[in-house]
């Protein structure tokens, strides 16, 4: 059980899982009269769907942390984000609803999405593990590793000792990582879920993770950036991808998007150098 604080939220459960997302989202695109109230999309959803499990909590993070649902005096309507993410296919769809989740939180705002903290700090640790067995032993030490995280990162916010979360409360967020494609997470012939890092994401991941990292790092563009390692690593977690498959996954973006990203004009001893025309966002793939 999760105990949180007012205004820091860290529990999402598996019923806000992304497969339902895109079935809210089309809902909402042919729905013949504006749909004025979020019940109303819930039970729409419900009754256009094979998934009988409520729709209300995907709903509300689409709404409150995702940016793809906006409410306006006509009623719900989706926003630009949305429109692109229904154009993809399906795994780049959930390539890109976890780079929205994962990138949502701002250490400024520490009380704001906090749930994104929660679900970027679990894929950052399990990462960084490379291959564990999800059992019970595992979740329980996990949980409490989680536990010192929060402790530490939310420091200054009012009675963050007082929060406390139990070993259901990274449910929601194996759901997520579930449906990842490729997978991350392996069920087959095992009792336990195993996650492992992957090989190969969708491009669109890998140049936003590229353009976020150096965006984050105050970089410029239209200038040769270094991959450093640190970078590699950055851009490799955030996609959790396999560290050694980077340089394949470079070569492959760079022809695809040369709008937006090139190689580099210096070569060396340092390492390889990208040059962005633009820092990229979900956006820019309309």
């Amino acid at each position: 059980m999760a105990t949180t604080t007012p205004g820091l939220v860290f529990h999402f459960p598996v019923a806000a899982s992304p497969a339902k997302i895109p079935t809210l989202l089309r809902v909402l695109l042919y729905a013949d009269a504006p749909v004025l109230k979020d019940s109303d999309l819930d039970q729409m959803a419900l009754e256009q769907s094979t998934d009988k499990n409520r729709f209300d909590e995907a709903r509300s993070l689409s709404e409150d942390l995702l940016g793809l649902i906006k409410k306006t005096k006509e009623g719900l309507m989706l926003t630009p984000r949305a429109q692109v993410l229904l154009k993809k296919r399906e795994s780049v769809q959930y390539d890109l609803l976890h780079y929205i989740f994962y990138i949502a939180w701002n250490a400024e705002e520490p009380t704001k999405n906090a749930r994104s903290w929660f679900y970027r700090t679990i894929c950052d640790n399990l990462w960084r593990m490379q291959e564990v067995v999800l059992d019970r032993a595992m979740r329980q030490s996990f949980t409490q590793q989680l536990s010192d995280q929060i402790a530490q990162d939310f420091q200054e916010v009012p009675s963050v000792e007082k929060v406390s979360i139990g070993i259901q409360t990274m449910e929601g967020s194996r759901e997520w990582l579930r449906n990842l494609m490729p997978a991350v997470i392996d069920t087959s012939g095992k009792k336990e879920e195993t996650f492992h890092r992957r090989v190969t994401c969708s491009a669109e991941l890998f140049l936003l993770a590229l353009s976020h990292c150096f965006q984050l790092g105050g970089s410029e563009i239209g200038v040769d950036m270094l991959l450093s390692a640190q970078r590699r690593e950055e851009i490799s977690r955030l996609c959790l991808l396999e560290l050694l498959q980077f340089d394949r996954i470079l070569d492959w973006v760079l022809p695809i998007f040369p709008q937006f990203v090139s190689q580099g004009t210096r070569t060396g001893s340092y390492g390889r150098f990208v040059r962005l025309h633009r820092f990229v966002t979900v956006e820019d793939f309309a």
